[in-house]
């Protein structure tokens, strides 16, 4: 187990518990090389996932206000929301978006996830070194989400905490890491349901008994079961199901590095024994396990990837151990060069340019004076609308605006979403093509979603 003589995870035949001074160096380390990519916070304005999570903390919503709407409008657990909420008032970020957007506001409330996927970092070098750290770091698919208002550097942190109480034979830990994961993103069953296993082949079934904790979910499970009956995963929407295999290889950048670290681990866990071997594949069993769950009902988004990630980090961590000296200072060295890179490149949320958006509507208003914007993408009117506070109306496209546009002083704002095809979506292009056919459309912001302009 880590920590000890365990081939599972540390030298052999020491038997003897890892100092932690020799912990602590590594997990510096991850969180020093994860904050010095990610910070300052990358990106402009919030994207409409994490105006969702300004709206429920930037307000003067209370907790129960918060369950309540994540309950109604959401598919994910209210985990990571009630945590923002309380970020968010004990920095004075919550009830300051009522006249507005807060100035900043973007980079206070993504710092949270920043300094959450840090402590993952952390977590990742104090377990797996520093190649499991350097490792994480030059990944795109955590860095851009670790910089995210969302919960997925909570979910990665729980995921990790959970797979660390597998590897050390600590029930408890992985008990109630499991239960924040479970209350934090629906996806966390495919992780947990490998480690437990897992922990249950090595300690044997009695110990899943120490995973009493999990009960705790069980009043959340109604109103999962109501959320994913009312359609909020949004399965039709969702990508094939084999691109849930992609966390497998995106732990490096570029794809062939991440192959090689794939094949890395692959190596450590053959050359351990069995039951230690298996440890290091838990994080990638759960990659496939998502693929068969979303064959049945689809799940899929690339967004969730990074989540993935840290555990992987660790196993590859764990597995380089196994590697010549050689092989693993070409290996470190082939992940310093990755991060470098990364800092001269450094990813960030989906650009949406809300704020560009609004500044733009709002001196068109000065103009005109009130007129109405067509959307076809309801959360987008909503994303628009929390940067934009104006008389004008905002509303979704409807059939009666094919027949008669609803022009107010001789122009009409269009807001189309470049996303899965909706009747909404199939209304706005008619609408789109008919502005074009009579010459009077032009662009005004085509960042993410685009912003047109219809004059009679």
């Amino acid at each position: 187990m880590v920590g000890s003589s365990s081939p599972g995870t540390g030298e052999r035949g020491a038997g003897r518990t890892r100092p932690l001074l020799s912990m602590g160096a590594p997990a510096l380390l991850g969180v020093l090389l994860l904050l010095l990519v990610a910070l300052p916070p990358v990106g402009g304005s919030f994207w409409f996932d994490e105006v969702f999570t300004a709206n429920l903390v930037t307000f003067r919503l209370t907790p129960e206000r918060v369950v309540e709407r994540v309950a109604r409008e959401d598919a994910h657990p209210p985990g990571f929301y009630l945590l923002a909420w309380a970020y968010a008032r004990a920095t004075g970020l919550w009830g300051s978006a009522v006249e507005g957007p807060p100035p900043h506001v973007e980079e206070r409330l993504r710092f949270l996830s920043i300094v959450t996927g840090a402590v993952a970092a952390g977590l990742v070098g104090a377990y797996g070194g520093a190649a499991g750290a350097l490792a994480l770091a030059a990944s795109p698919a955590f860095l851009e989400k670790a910089g995210e208002a969302r919960m997925y550097p909570l979910l990665a942190l729980f995921w990790t905490l959970a797979y660390v109480g597998v590897l050390r034979n600590r029930p408890s830990l992985a008990a109630w890491a499991g239960l924040g994961a479970l209350y934090t993103h629906y996806l966390a069953p495919f992780f947990l349901l490998p480690l437990y296993g897992a922990m249950a082949l090595r300690l044997g079934p009695g110990s899943l008994l120490r995973l009493w904790p999990l009960l705790l979910y069980l009043p959340w499970v109604p109103v999962f079961l109501n959320q994913l009956k009312g359609g909020m995963s949004m399965a039709l929407a969702r990508p094939d199901p084999v691109l849930a295999l992609e966390p497998l290889y995106r732990l490096g950048n570029p794809e062939a590095l991440g192959l090689l670290l794939l094949g890395v681990v692959l190596y450590g866990a053959v050359k351990r024994r069995k039951e230690d071997g298996l440890l290091l594949l838990l994080p990638f069993l759960a990659v496939l396990l998502w693929w068969a769950g979303s064959l049945w009902v689809n799940t899929v988004s690339l967004r969730y990837a990074g989540a993935f990630l840290p555990p992987m980090a660790l196993a590859l961590g764990l597995a380089v151990r196994e590697l010549s000296p050689a092989s693993r200072g070409l290996l470190l060295l082939g992940l310093v060069l990755a991060y470098v890179a990364l800092l001269w490149d450094r990813p960030g949320p989906p650009g949406e340019g809300y704020r560009e958006k609004a500044a733009i509507l709002q001196s068109l208003e000065e103009r005109h004076g009130p007129f109405v914007v067509l959307g076809d993408e309801r959360g987008r009117l909503i994303s628009l609308r929390y940067y934009w506070r104006s008389a004008s109306t905002l509303r979704p496209i409807t059939e009666e605006d094919l027949k008669e546009p609803p022009f107010q002083k001789g122009i009409l704002v269009l807001l189309q979403y470049p996303g899965w095809k909706s009747e909404d979506q199939v209304l706005m292009g008619r609408l789109l093509d008919r502005a074009r056919e009579e010459g009077r459309l032009r662009i005004l912001h085509r960042e993410g979603v685009v912003l047109y302009l219809w004059e009679k």
